[in-house]
């Protein structure tokens, strides 16, 4: 035994003597971490290569079952799409035909036999929003778990998964297999296109949130219009006892999973397209996404997860995984499935139309979409009998093998990629691009502190200016909360915004800066406020503080420079590594395209500081390119200032950082405004005041040179004597 630890002590002290100089050069190591992040970017393009195809892993849910539906499914689902098409052509936010289409739905599932319900809720601007909620009672199901089943019926594209929905529902309540109850959820999600404003609340997350709490912001109540009004002014009162009714919001148990329905009918179905994607990164089991794609090829239906193509590969593509990542980093709902996702509970968007592309984030509301030319002709084509048929077929076997499974989905995948509808890389393979982007910027950390001496000291003189700015960059990332707390935006807990509009001090105000009263520009010019407010934060008092703790560090140490240009770099690569990992865990999807995806901006600045650039020129054209080093940052930038313009793209990062997690707007503020204004402080700060100051590592060389000489003279001394 005592031989084998001499053996692995040799070594490893052989292994330290040929690493220690290697990690000692900091020039290489520059080279060779850059090297290392252009192969995490290679990564990102090679992951479609490492992935399989899905397959399902639970045994109850094998797709073996035929369905029974037949070609009457697909006439009565169109019937129901064109009459409440036809009776309800403007159902937007708060209006009377929105709330007589909702009566019209409850109406239908009244005569199916369903336990209905009305469920109003308190969305922007004082006006009411409302939902449709439909039971049917399962005959073998116990009412301790149930299956959703939801679309929206207030959007443009509505008509046809609302009449396929009710038709669904008449197919299923004739049917003696089922399980588990059905809740049927038809939701009001308002938005700019369909009457409303972006700050609308979306349905399904009150229906959600009032699910699972104990304290509801919605309630139930009567469809009249007189009922209505009298419930609107009791929402305007703070007590939530006075805006509840008696009646309480219709439970089926536990949910089991979700699946929404989004535009359906208006071309014959060529591929069915699955949303597999959740919020904040979210995901749901693989499995139920599985047992959907699987069921449609057996029906001889192609899946995939694309809008805007006609035909997408089955064993996937990188321009598949680069969508789906997209999408996920996103963070917006493309259907009512991905609100589940912040629950736990396993759902997916389902689709038949694929004529709308990537960058159509129109389904619950956002500022952050364009307005589509394709709306009426949409509307304007016949629904397709076959499309009915076909999905009928799809979603029956769906819900009949889910409804097999006797326990919760837990064998298959939770975090993952999809390259296809079929093909998938799992997280051990997923994770290896921000897992090699680290390690390049663990190089370079181990480089610094083996090569300069006192790395230590030199970080704790450049901390109180970072922790300033990092103080600054936190202060800004409350505007969410500033513009909320002041109703201008909603909240977090779903209470709506109501300022517009409602201030005599803010129209008198707009007044005299000739400036149009809109909520746009409220938010714009309190916005503005708050971020000058934070501004002068940082030069009045959290710049004096870090100048006058550093000052008294420099009084502890009056060797070093407090400008040393290592300890500040050191502080920017450990903080650049930490935050590539903790978006690992938030969103691997976001992580990859808006943090891998760069150019190495501070493994080059090293380089550059290390051999002593001094030409102006250099570091100002290094520093504009660090500016553009994030092309995914460009990318969505640039399409949105063309598409929606710039206050639209303002308040849209905003809301969805605010209401759906988009982690635009804090990334960018917490994450890359540090490190620009580090490197700026590298390049024209720290290096010229470096250039002044002692070399200490050559100033502890001498002193040792100086006593061994002293050393040395004194042994001569003895020798004579």
């Amino acid at each position: 035994m005592k031989g084998l630890i001499t053996e692995v002590e040799s070594v490893g002290y052989q292994a330290f003597n040929i690493l220690y100089p290697f990690f000692k050069n900091l020039k290489i190591i520059s080279i060779l971490s850059i090297i290392v992040h252009l192969g995490s970017i290679f990564l990102i393009f090679f992951l479609p290569f490492l992935g399989s195809h899905t397959y399902v892993s639970e045994k109850n849910l094998q797709c073996t079952v035929s369905p029974f539906i037949s070609n009457q499914f697909a006439d009565i689902c169109i019937n129901y799409s064109n009459d409440f098409k036809t009776m309800f052509p403007n159902r937007s936010l708060g209006s009377n035909e929105a709330l007589n289409s909702a009566n019209w739905i409850k109406d239908q599932l009244d005569q199916l036999g369903l336990e209905t319900q009305l469920y109003f809720f308190n969305s922007s601007f004082n006006r009411i929003g409302v939902n449709v909620i439909g039971i049917s009672k399962a005959i073998r199901s116990l009412g301790t778990e149930n299956f959703v089943l939801t679309t929206s019926f207030d959007q443009w594209h509505s008509a046809g998964s609302v009449g396929f929905l009710i038709g669904f529902s008449e197919y299923l309540k004739n049917t003696s297999w089922q399980a588990r109850d059905i809740i049927y959820v038809f939701t009001s999600e308002g938005g700019e296109i369909n009457g409303g404003t972006s700050m609308d609340i979306s349905g399904i997350s009150v229906w959600l949130n009032d699910y699972y709490s104990v304290k509801p912001v919605g309630w139930t109540g009567s469809s009249s219009d007189q009922q209505q009004q009298q419930q609107q002014q009791q929402q305007k009162s703070n007590s939530l006892e006075n805006n509840y009714s008696s009646k309480t919001l219709l439970r089926a148990g536990q949910i089991y999973g979700a699946i929404a329905i989004d535009r359906v009918g208006n071309k014959n179905m060529e591929r069915i397209l699955v949303y597999p994607e959740g919020l904040k990164g979210g995901l749901s089991n693989l499995d139920i996404l599985n047992v959907i794609t699987t069921t449609s090829f057996l029906n001889d239906i192609p899946a995939g997860i694309n809008t805007h193509m006609d035909q997408e590969a089955v064993e996937g593509s990188l321009y598949g995984l680069l969508i789906f990542m997209w999408n996920s980093a996103l963070s917006l709902p493309r259907s009512n499935h991905a609100i589940f996702t912040q629950y736990g509970i396993n759902s997916v968007g389902v689709s038949t139309d694929h004529s709308h592309n990537v960058w159509d984030i129109d389904f619950l509301n956002t500022p952050l979409h364009k307005i589509h030319k394709n709306i009426k002709r949409f509307n304007e084509e016949p629904l397709s009998n076959t499309t009915f048929f076909n999905l009928g077929k799809i979603m029956e076997t769906v819900i009949r093998h889910l409804h097999n499974a006797d326990e919760q989905l837990h064998q298959s995948y939770r975090w993952y990629m999809m390259a296809g509808a079929v093909f998938f890389i799992d997280l051990g393979q997923a994770l290896l691009p921000v897992i090699v982007f680290s390690v390049g910027i663990f190089l370079q950390l181990i480089s610094i502190s083996i090569s300069i001496e006192n790395i230590t000291i030199r970080i704790l003189l450049s901390l109180p200016w970072f922790l300033s700015i990092l103080s600054f960059c936190s202060t800004i990332l409350l505007l969410p909360w500033f513009l909320s707390t002041f109703n201008l935006i909603p909240t977090n807990d779903l209470q709506p915004a109501n300022l517009y509009k409602s201030s005599q001090l803010l129209n008198n105000l707009f007044s005299t800066l000739s400036i149009t009263n809109s909520i746009e520009n409220q938010i714009i010019f309190f916005s503005f406020t708050f971020l000058f407010a934070c501004i002068s934060f940082y030069f009045f008092i959290l710049s004096p503080i870090s100048k006058y703790i550093t000052k008294i560090l420099s009084i502890s140490f009056p060797t070093f420079n407090k400008n040393d240009w290592y300890g500040t770099q050191t502080i920017l690569l450990l903080y650049y590594a930490l935050l590539g990992l903790m978006g690992m865990m938030l969103n691997n999807q976001f992580t990859c395209l808006f943090i891998v995806l760069s150019l190495p901006t501070l493994h080059f600045t090293t380089f550059i500081l290390d051999n002593k650039v001094k030409s102006k020129l250099v570091k100002l054209i290094w520093m504009i390119i660090c500016l553009v080093s994030h092309p995914m940052f460009l990318v969505f930038e640039w399409w949105a200032l063309w598409s929606i313009g710039w206050k639209n793209l303002f308040i849209g990062i905003i809301l969805a950082s605010n209401n759906w997690g988009f982690l635009f707007f804090p990334f960018f503020i917490f994450g890359l405004v540090p490190i620009y204004l580090g490197i700026f402080k590298l390049l024209f700060i720290s290096t010229k005041s470096s250039s002044l100051s002692i070399d200490h590592s050559k100033l502890q060389h001498t002193d040792k040179l100086k006593s061994k000489s002293v050393k040395y003279s004194n042994f001569n001394k003895f020798k004579k004597n």
